[in-house]
Parts: C-alpha cells; sequence; structure tokens
C-alpha cells in the first residue's frame, strides 16, 4: 500500500516521538563534525523536530558561524575550588590523602590548591576536621544560547548553545556539562551535540547518555585508525553508532569494508567535493548551498532515526 501520511501528518509525529539525542563525534580533528552537525540540525527542524543544537567542542567552539543564535543570552561556567584558612588549618594531612587527583599538598607548612587539578569532588571539605577548608566558585568559561534565525530552521526552529571554555582554563568538561544542562532545560525534541574530537574526557563527557552517536571519519589512514578508538569508546559507554564518511573518495582506506567487518551502519556519504568545502569555508550551509546538500542531509536523518528506532527493540 502506498504511503498516504501527509507533510502535516509527518510532522505532527515527529513532536509526539521520544526525544532524541544525537552526539556526532570523530576520532580525530578536521574530519568534518561541525559541517554534519549543523547541517543536520537543520534537517531535523525542516522534518518537523524543534532542535538543540549544542556546540561541545568548548575549547574550539564554531557552530555559530553558521547558525547563530540572535538574540542570545549567557551565563558563567563556574567550579567549585577549595579555599584554606591558613588559621584554622592543623596541617593533618587529611585533606591531602583524601585527594584522589593529587590537586592539595602540603609544602612549606603550608596547604597548597592546584586549581588545574581540582575536579571539585568536595572530598578536601568532608575530611577536613577542624572545617579549615571551604569551597568559592570559580570561573571557568561560558555558555551562550539563543534562537537561531527563523528563515534558516522553519518550520519547526531551532535554538543553538554553545560552551566556550575561558583562555589558560582547563575544565572542558565543566563547560560541556553546563551546555548540555542548558540544552536539557529548553526541552527541544532532537538535540544534537556537537562532541570535540578525539576519546579523552572531554569526549566522554559530550557523549554520556546520547541515544545515537554518529562517527564523521574520512578515508585516511589516519581517519581509519582514529575512527576505530572511538568506535572503542562508543562500545564501551554501551551507545549505538553509525558512521558517516566525509571526502568519501579522497583516500585509498576502505572505510565500508571496515564498518562491515565491525557490523557498524554507514549513515551517509558525503563526496569529497570542492563546492563543499568553498562553502563551508565561506561560512554556508551546504544543505542550502549545494544541489544535492538537501537530499545528503535529509537521508542523514532519516538514517539516524531508523537507528535509534532499531536501538529501542
Amino acid at each position: 500500500m502506498a504511503d498516504i501520511t501527509s507533510p502535516v501528518q509527518s510532522d505532527f509525529a515527529a513532536l509526539l516521538a521520544p526525544p532524541l539525542t544525537v552526539a556526532v563525534a570523530s576520532g580525530k580533528g578536521g574530519t568534518g563534525k561541525t559541517l554534519v552537525a549543523t547541517n543536520l540540525a537543520l534537517a531535523a527542524s525542516r522534518a518537523g523536530s524543534p532542535v538543540a543544537l549544542v556546540d561541545c567542542d568548548a575549547d574550539a567552539p564554531n557552530d555559530a558561524l553558521f547558525i547563530p543564535p540572535d538574540p542570545w543570552e549567557t551565563a558563567p561556567v563556574t567550579v567549585p575550588l577549595p579555599v584554606v584558612d591558613a588559621d584554622a588549618c592543623l596541617l593533618c594531612g587529611a585533606c591531602r590523602n583524601a585527594c584522589a587527583y593529587g590537586a592539595i599538598r602540603i609544602l612549606g607548612g603550608a596547604v597548597i590548591v592546584f586549581p588545574e587539578l581540582c575536579h571539585g569532588c568536595g572530598a578536601c571539605v568532608r575530611v577536613c576536621a577542624p572545617r579549615a577548608i571551604t569551597e568559592e566558585p570559580r570561573r571557568v568559561g561560558e555558555v551562550e544560547w539563543g534562537p537561531a534565525a527563523a528563515d534558516i530552521v522553519q518550520p519547526a526552529g531551532a535554538t543553538a548553545v554553545t560552551g566556550r571554555l575561558d583562555i589558560g582554563e582547563v575544565k572542558t568538561p565543566a563547560v560541556i556539562r553546563a551546555a548540555r544542562e542548558r540544552a536539557a532545560v529548553l526541552r527541544r525534541q532532537v538535540t544534537i551535540l556537537d562532541a570535540p574530537p578525539g576519546v579523552a574526557c572531554a569526549a566522554v563527557a559530550a557523549v554520556r547518555g546520547a541515544d545515537i552517536v554518529v562517527l564523521v571519519t574520512e578515508p585516511t589512514p589516519f581517519g581509519m585508525h582514529d575512527l576505530a578508538l572511538a568506535l572503542e569508546l562508543t562500545r564501551e559507554m554501551g551507545l549505538p553508532t553509525g558512521v558517516v564518511i566525509n571526502r568519501d573518495g579522497s583516500g585509498s582506506e576502505d572505510v565500508a569494508a571496515f564498518c562491515t567487518a565491525e557490523g557498524i551502519p554507514i549513515l551517509a556519504r558525503i563526496p569529497f567535493d570542492r563546492e563543499v568545502a568553498a562553502i563551508y569555508a565561506e561560512g554556508g550551509l551546504v544543505i542550502d548551498q549545494h544541489p544535492e546538500g538537501a537530499a545528503w542531509f535529509s537521508g542523514m536523518w532519516s538514517a539516524i532515526r531508523a537507528l535509534a528506532a532499531e536501538a529501542e527493540l
């Protein structure tokens, strides 16, 4: 029987579907995560799902260059930092012994706190018998958010959220968590997380709890090596995963054979195309400015929805 569902019915069905969180990640930088995340957000919005696009690459966020919030709001991101009252401190060493990260040391007859090592767990405060340690908020970054321009994301709308680490700070996971919490408050139907590259703490903070992880790779030796690392991470975390091959045809590595061997679906292929690079370099949106862009990203979104439905079975 032919599908007689109207576009309006399809949009209404999308609004009734369970909320979906998609993390767009990669094992290495430069594979095209931002290209995929920004255009995918538009494809989801135009398919009828209100979207939150969250830039979790807090060291170098640039989603807003393509989908700027207007107007926007900002809020600081802070972490608790231990402060020691030297007059009350007994130099007993309990705080030093309790710190799993080596952030507290006794040097020269004084307790020294190393902010870059502190994880804000509060263990030092809890074990300090004379109550000589308190915590004060320390700014490490900010979160910026606001609605994307209506003419870009019609009909369902989208909100752009950016986590931005302050210069000289190292608490990237804290900024990522704050950006994701802001997106959760917005309660959009679809949340797309543009994760930082790699498989370290920041990437873990970005993809944790996602319904689907989209790994963006390229057919090069470096791309294949780091795809394997990223796949190992998502499997360890128990996250359903699919692959997007960007710059398809540019290298000699057989990504498709690797995915087949690993049982990982290929969600989309974006060909090696000078026009794609030119659009991206100028801050444009491939979904609008490339003749095949709409087909690429609408097809990618459909494949992601299918993978999400399969993962729920």
